[in-house]
């Protein structure tokens, strides 16, 4: 057998990475920061102990990959979604609905990503307030700009953008709770994010 290449050595790399990173996320939300284990990963992963070491060198360095690797999945993801070239109000909510069927379909990750940023001070300790800083604006300065360009062709009341967007996300938040913790039957899911993406619009649509 030929010896692998410097790009299949990547590759396999690569793969065991996200494996690690993966199989971390149902660990992390069932023992948090502090009561995970790197075995408990590795066990999860499906590989030895020591590779995990091979990878990241102690914890703090894995959890500090960890959680930059997911914020920049989701800032993407918020990314893509709100430069949809469609009529902003119908952005708006459209993005709403597709955090709330994540709640419902992947509640583990939902939850995971809430106990993130519960987390970060534990995890990012002096560095927090620039990863904080850069977290927003990645992900949460995006939301704000397109509530500011509602507010700008009148579909949405007048206010200070960090206000709304703020009271916006408290709404949702708490009713993605609802479907990550299971309280809405799939039955009528449907139903229950139109009347909440309703609800939360009410208040802030001119």
């Amino acid at each position: 057998m030929s010896p692998r290449t410097p790009k299949q050595n990547e590759q396999i790399r690569t793969e065991r990475i996200n494996q690690i990173l993966h199989a971390a996320v149902g660990v992390y939300v069932e023992k948090g920061y502090k009561g995970t284990e790197m075995g408990e990963i590795a066990e999860k992963a499906g590989i030895a102990r020591g590779l995990i070491y091979y990878y990241f060198k102690n914890k703090t360095i894995f959890f500090r990959e960890f959680f930059k690797y997911y914020m920049g999945v989701a800032s993407e993801s918020i990314r893509l979604r709100l430069s949809e070239d469609i009529e902003v109000l119908e952005k708006l909510k459209q993005y709403t609905r597709f955090y709330l069927e994540m709640a419902f379909n992947e509640p583990l990750f939902q939850k995971f990503y809430l106990k993130l940023e519960e987390d970060l001070e534990l995890v990012f300790e002096d560095d927090t307030p620039d990863v904080i800083l850069n977290y927003y604006q990645s992900a949460k300065q995006p939301l704000v700009d397109v509530f500011l360009q509602a507010m700008k062709e009148g579909k949405l009341k007048p206010c200070d953008p960090k206000v709304i967007v703020n009271v916006y996300m408290g709404a949702l938040t708490g009713t993605l709770h609802l479907f990550a913790d299971g309280k809405i039957e799939r039955e009528v899911s449907k139903q229950a994010m139109d009347q909440i993406i309703d609800l939360i619009f009410t208040g802030i649509q001119k």
